[in-house]
């Protein structure tokens, strides 16, 4: 793989068609809406592990106390972000 030029230049995108270009741009927005996703889910994990746990995982699973923080933590998290969204999109709504 180490041999496969993978530059793209702007002469190889004006060689597209303008279907193919929508295309290209629909996949690369779903390439970076799954990049955020993804650092989104390592944020939430990242902070409710520093908030949850405590001591050491010695046996490959969280205390109990721990899961269910965890799982409180994402919850809570998750919601706050839903009423974030649906008050922007109101706000959205009346401009």
């Amino acid at each position: 793989m180490d041999d496969l030029d993978l530059n793209i230049t702007q002469q190889d995108l004006t060689r597209l068609t303008p279907g193919e270009q929508q295309q290209l741009q629909n996949f690369v927005q779903v390439q970076v809406q799954r990049a955020q996703i993804q650092k989104n889910i390592h944020d939430i994990t990242e902070m409710c592990f520093k908030k949850c746990v405590t001591g050491t995982i010695s046996s490959g699973k969280l205390a109990g106390k721990e899961d269910s923080c965890m799982a409180n933590c994402v919850d809570r998290f998750l919601d706050t972000n839903t009423v974030i969204l649906k008050h922007l999109e109101t706000l959205r709504a009346r401009q």
